[in-house]
């Protein structure tokens, strides 16, 4: 079996990295922190003419994106910018997470990623497979819709036919046919013929569900606006901040923060029921611009969905986040 590094030199060497040979540095190891010297193996080579300290990654526990990131920071100041991260195998929702914090990392046979020289991300290994142009392919706004909907508000059993499905979400049968089509595309579903029908298949095991479907998802958040609310009756739903801190036990933001379609949003503001503004002010809020109605998944709430409002916040760095994001999850009733 090879070793990681002949691995890594035998990818490198295959797409052209211009590599030597990857050689252990034991004694500069010694000035990174020691809790980060334990985790990681520090080897030396030369990649498209820049010598690069590689961390080989040997904790049976891969460290998370985040902590990845402060260990970036340790080690470019104990041996110089190019630092680039060895992993035998990154799944491809921690790969985006890299990708989103600009953190170089290789995984040999499939991936690598050194912002100032090359990208190369592949999903599967080398063999007439196709490099991605993206980190990841993401489904559109109305399948990530219907996924949503399944894990958190459908509670029969059934295996619903895209008639049901359309009736329900209020989407034409042509996009309820482009949505089956990416879900099964993905493997997140499968279809069963019935006569004339076509009827979705989802796994009945939600928490498996979700978590295999959330490198496919992404932050229902179009954009974010500050507004005035000049009609007290308009419809908005509690999201971002506001939203976690109601239903967790994080503290409370500074600004309160609300979700609506961009078309209801358009139309409030054609109607003058709100006025945009550019900075904060007395009174306004901020408004999240969604790529769908956020009543569609929370419809007896005022406020949105627990996955939506998870995605819509999975990226903020601050721990006290993640942390009411995990506590989130653990409300959810799968």
């Amino acid at each position: 079996m090879q070793s990681p590094m002949s691995m890594l030199t035998k990818y490198l060497n295959e797409i052209g990295a211009c590599v030597t040979v990857p050689t252990l540095d034991a004694k500069a190891a010694k000035s990174l922190p020691i809790f980060v010297s334990q985790i990681y193996e520090l080897h030396r080579a030369n990649l498209f003419e820049r010598e690069y300290s590689l961390l080989l990654c040997r904790c049976e526990h891969r460290p998370t994106p985040a902590e990845v990131e402060k260990h970036l920071s340790l080690a470019r100041t104990a041996l110089g910018p190019n630092v680039a991260f060895v992993f035998m195998a990154l799944p491809t929702f921690d790969r985006k997470r890299l990708i989103q914090r600009r953190i170089p990392f290789v995984v040999p046979g499939r991936q690598i990623y050194l912002p100032v020289a090359l990208i190369d991300l592949r999903e599967k290994p080398k063999g007439g497979q196709r490099i991605l142009n993206e980190p990841m392919e993401h489904l559109s706004a109305p399948a990530q819709v219907l996924l949503l909907y399944h894990l958190q508000m459908k509670r029969d059993s059934d295996e619903w036919p895209l008639s049901k499905w359309a009736d329900v979400l209020g989407y034409s049968r042509s996009t309820l046919t482009r949505v089956y089509k990416e879900l099964s595309i993905t493997s997140l579903c499968r279809t069963v013929p019935s006569g004339r029908h076509v009827t979705l298949a989802l796994p009945r095991l939600r928490r498996e569900l979700w978590e295999s479907s959330l490198p496919h998802l992404v932050s229902p958040v179009r954009t974010r606006s500050r507004a005035s609310i000049q009609d007290k009756n308009l419809q908005m739903h509690e999201a971002g901040m506001t939203a976690l801190t109601r239903l967790t036990m994080l503290g409370p933001g500074r600004e309160k923060v609300y979700a609506m379609s961009s078309a209801a949003f358009e139309a409030a503001r054609e109607d003058r029921k709100l006025l945009q503004t550019e900075y904060p002010e007395e009174g306004t809020v901020q408004i999240e611009r969604w790529k769908y109605a956020p009543g569609l998944l929370s419809p007896d709430s005022q406020v949105v969905d627990r996955l939506s409002l998870y995605l819509s916040l999975q990226d903020d760095r601050d721990e006290r986040v993640q942390s009411a994001l995990t506590e989130l999850l653990e409300q959810m009733r799968w």
